[in-house]
């Protein structure tokens, strides 16, 4: 197998090759298409303006032009002057000839079926209209730099042709610098649906949309991830990214404009709309350790419907092969078939002919499997009425492992019957997650003309688990090893949405009026599975010995299903004081069935201070209802222990035990969020941003700390435990206050440079998290003040996952230069540092917390060469994280931090322990055998790819 450097040494050397020919030889890349001899040359100029606004008719300076020859299939590329002037010279007479034009926060445009004079220089001016924005105004002509909140376009169009990454979640990943995704590990459903935050707030408190309608969010309860712990999110990924033209991130509080979710920011994905346009997408990619074999076949299609109706079509397929990384097993930590005694260990694997490698476990992505389809369509009945739909399709099919289970923690008798070595569960899911919308826009759009767009949205998603190379222990040596039915749940919503909106031209400087109203249904239901995998299936055998190993379904007690209805009302005004000077309030009133009502409201001013510079500012209050499934949701769960498995319950916001308990019923969170920020922009060419902000939430929904027998709950609440079979509980509760603030700075430039077109990005995010107060019910406030941190009410591990889970800044610089044919990309971004505390230690076994982990900063490198190959096929090749950089291991990261039990150094702890116990600590928590977090960017190290995108109808 080659090795990384060795991968590193042939692109390096490719792209210096590349970079030589680049510079000695621009005109052989991209030669215009020379007049024949005895014809003389043509040539096409003209002027590049912008079409809208203040700035109507102003030049624009440096806007990118390409110009194709369909008849020779070269190109030729140029960007416009000071005054917005281009010219291409010494062209062929006649065509076809199309023409591309760009310039950053202006639409493209492209000028196709284009002939040339023989006898005369052709003049064409372009007139480029602004990129408006759709979240954050209800204007039709915002622009991202007009508004009075930060937002981020990202053109996934573009972006997915030639960058490494494939799905939303790692492309937003890897340009918005305020958004986090990563891929889990090792943690259940979560493997398979990768949680996403913003501005390192929850999950459940970012609100997405797609063409501006509410995104359902999944069935799945993130509970054992790194990331999200506890909430439930939308799955970005039921997308194809073929499909989908750009995305927009609104980075404030807008529950007032959007509703309730929408504490953290809103994305909207706006999907493709083209009528004609098309592409073929095929990616592939492999990491340099040989593993992670990723490969995708996407088509989009965009046809005519009517005059100025589209249909635009995608469908994909993709693969993602399994990682793992870092297997290390500490005979010492985790032995094979005996405890404690390494002489005996080394005996038995020896004479099972076996070795540590035999034992290794998967510790990296697990292997999932895409169909996606996806339709947006759009008739003009007429100027008055259109209608439209959109939606999608999406089955996932995915595979983990968990931790083996090993003859030195099992049942002899049963595992010397079926797995005589030992055996690694292998959780596996089926989701399928489905979509629609229909709706009606009445009137003809313009100002001070009322428009009035109804619409209806239907959203599903279902997980269901199966089980492999398992058993349940309490069925014997007869236990199935396949379980086709673990169980799983599924969620449904509903939404009926009305806008009414008008554009007052002749109020004030023109004012914008929108009001409507939204009734939402939601279902949520637990599906129960086989009941040879339940926990609870035999009473006769202790905890260990309990359900399938790996993951033990869902029972008859978790079986559930309700429902609940929400209906809002909201008034939004965005007004023009003056023509620098903008104003906008938004009031909502919203109404759930189950938690009451809520008044929300959001006031926003953008002052215009200087023709290049702007100040903005917002303030708003936010409210989101508990999800569903985190008032509903109850299982049992099987966890690690150094001893073996233990099992713990969650019991759900109506279980009896909760009120035995005394913890309170779950409420709503309410927020607040005040941001202000400035644009500076000198040129077209130059754009910088800069942006402050404070979230305060209070009543934050949060997974309690794991209450056990003996450690300061009642004997009644006690013998509970015992009657459902449990050796733990936990319950979600509003155990927070916190207060989130940050700052995000973007900056844009483009310049025209020799022959090419150079562009550079760079931006960051600067954020952190701090708890202003514990809400501790009465009853365990003792627990919560005593010093012992494995009994917490409040788990110091998901409060340190909430506080500093996410990096404490990331920053992305992005450099891009294009020379006729050839294109080279170079990314690096920067994860700042990420600290949380290790699962804690059984107290019943050990009397001290688990270490507080620290994961040093890391920057990964991207890079890109792309290549115009012919007139439609453009092919794209590079790394991504070309120097392999990795996040520190669990080791690592534990002697970064600090050592449970109040010791001062690792080695103090460790010496003691080792003298306690007379074994060598395993702490952190499976250190050897999973000793790697998929912290800031994920484990898995370099991948070199190849990437090929073929246009469709040239």
């Amino acid at each position: 197998m080659m090795h990384f450097t060795q991968y590193a040494r042939v692109i390096l050397t490719c792209l210096g090759t590349g970079l030589t020919t680049l510079t000695a030889g621009a005109q052989a890349l991209s030669p215009a298409p020379v007049a024949a001899p005895d014809k003389e040359p043509v040539s096409l100029s003209g002027k590049v303006t912008a079409r809208s606004g203040e700035a109507q008719g102003t030049p624009l300076p440096f806007a990118s032009l390409t110009l194709v020859s369909l008849s020779t299939g070269t190109r030729q590329t140029t960007s416009a002057d000071l005054m917005g002037r281009f010219a291409f010279t010494n062209l062929l007479a006649g065509g076809p000839y199309i023409l591309q034009v760009q310039q950053p926060g202006f639409q493209a445009q492209t000028v196709t079926n284009m002939y040339l004079k023989a006898d005369a220089a052709t003049a064409l001016d372009i007139d480029l209209s602004p990129a408006t924005v759709a979240v954050g105004t209800r204007r039709d002509d915002r622009t991202a730099l007009e508004s009075a909140v930060p937002v981020d376009v990202v053109d996934i169009a573009a972006l997915l042709r030639t960058v490494p990454q494939t799905d939303l979640t790692q492309l937003l990943h890897y340009t918005v610098p305020a958004f986090n995704s990563t891929r889990q590990t090792a943690a259940g459903g979560s493997d398979h649906v990768d949680p996403a935050n913003l501005r390192g707030l929850g999950t459940d408190q970012m609100l997405v949309l797609v063409n501006g309608k509410r995104r359902h969010t999944t069935a799945l309860v993130n509970l054992l991830s790194n990331r999200g712990l506890g909430s439930v999110g939308t799955d970005l990924n039921t997308l194809p990214s073929l499909g989908v033209e750009r995305v927009e991130v609104l980075r404030d509080g807008a529950a007032a404009q959007y509703g309730s979710d929408a504490i953290a920011g809103v994305m909207n994905i706006s999907l493709k709309n083209s009528n004609s346009d098309g592409s073929v997408l095929l990616n592939t990619g492999l990491t340099t350790e040989g593993d992670g074999l990723a490969t995708l076949l996407g088509v989009n299609q965009g046809f005519r419907l009517g005059t100025k109706g589209f249909l635009n079509v995608t469908a994909d397929a993709d693969y993602r092969d399994r990682t793992a990384r870092g297997y290390g097993r500490d005979p010492g930590v985790s032995p094979v078939f005996v405890v404690n005694d390494p002489a005996r260990e080394q005996a038995a694997l020896t004479a099972a002919g076996k070795t540590y490698n035999d034992f290794a476990q998967r510790n990296g992505d697990a292997r999932v499997r895409n169909v996606r389809g996806l339709l947006n369509a759009r008739v003009e009945a007429s100027d008055r009425l259109a209608f439209y739909g959109f939606g999608g399709y999406n089955f996932r099919r995915g595979q983990a492992s968990t931790l083996w289970v090993l003859p030195a923690t099992q049942s002899a008798d049963v595992v010397e019957s079926l797995f005589p070595y030992g055996y690694q569960p292998q959780v596996n899911t089926r989701i399928h997650d489905g979509a629609g919308t229909l709706g009606v826009v009445l009137g003809q759009p313009g100002p001070n003309r009322w428009t009035l767009d109804v619409s209806n949205t239907t959203g599903y998603n279902r997980m269901t688990y199966d089980l492999e190379n398992t058993l349940n222990a309490s069925l014997g040596a007869s236990s199935p090893t396949v379980f086709d039915n673990a169980g799983g749940f599924q969620f449904l919503q509903n939404v009926t949405n009305a806008t009414a909106n008008r554009f007052f031209d002749r109020a004030l400087a023109g004012t914008n009026v929108a009001f409507g109203a939204e009734f939402r249904a939601d279902r949520y239901q637990i599906l129960r599975g086989d009941e040879r995998t339940e926990a609870e299936y035999d009473l006769g055998l202790p905890n260990s010995q309990q359900g399938a190993q790996g993951f033990s379904g869902f029972g008859e007690a978790s079986a559930v299903v309700g429902s609940r209805t929400n209906v809002g009302a909201f008034l939004d005004v965005e007004a023009d004081v003056t023509k620098h000077w903008s104003v906008s309030g938004a009031l909502r009133y919203e109404n759930y069935s189950t938690f009451g009502s809520a008044f929300i409201y959001k006031a926003t001013s953008r002052l215009e201070v200087a023709r290049f510079l702007a100040l903005r500012g917002a303030f708003n209050t936010g409210f989101r209802a508990p999800s569903l499934q985190q008032v509903l949701y109850r299982q049992i769960t099987q966890r690690p222990g150094v001893t073996g498995v233990v099992y713990a319950g969650i019991f759900n916001n109506q279980d009896e035990l909760r009120v035995q308990a005394g913890v309170p019923d779950l409420t709503p969170e309410r927020s607040r969020n005040v941001s202000g920020g400035l644009v500076f922009t000198p040129s077209s060419a130059f754009s910088f941003t800069a942006d402050a902000y404070l979230i305060d939430i209070d009543d934050r929904i949060t997974l309690s700390g794991l209450l056990r027998p003996g450690f300061g709950i009642s004997p009644a609440l006690t013998q509970t435990l015992a009657n459902s079979r449990v050796s733990q509980a936990q319950f979600f509760t509003n155990d927070l206050d916190t207060r989130t603030q940050g700052v995000d700075l973007v900056a844009n430039y483009r310049h025209a440079f020799g022959a090419g077109q150079f562009s550079a990005t760079a931006a960051g995010n600067f954020t952190r998290t701090r708890t202003r107060r514990l809400n501790v019910p009465a009853t365990f406030r003792s627990l919560q003040e005593d010093d012992d941190p494995t009994t917490n009410y409040v788990d110091p591990r998901q409060l340190s996952l909430i506080e500093t889970g996410n990096p404490a800044s990331k920053i992305l610089l992005g450099l891009n230069y294009t020379l006729g044919k050839v294109g080279l990309g170079l990314r690096n971004t920067y994860f700042g540092e990420v600290r949380y505390y290790d699962v804690a230690p059984d107290p019943a076994v050990y009397d001290f917390g688990g270490y507080l982990l620290v994961f040093r900063p890391r920057t990964v490198t991207d890079l890109t060469v792309s290549v115009q190959a012919t007139k439609g096929l453009s092919i794209s090749a590079g790394a991504q994280n070309l120097f392999n950089v990795k996040p520190n291991t669990l080791d690592q990261a534990a002697s970064n931090g600090e050592a449970p039990g109040g010791f001062a150094t690792r080695a103090q702890f460790e010496a003691y322990y080792q003298n306690r116990y007379s074994a060598p600590s395993p702490f952190p928590t499976n250190r050897d055998v999973y000793p790697y977090a998929p912290v800031q960017m994920g484990f898995n190290g370099a991948l070199v790819y190849l990437k090929a995108v073929y246009s469709l109808g040239l």
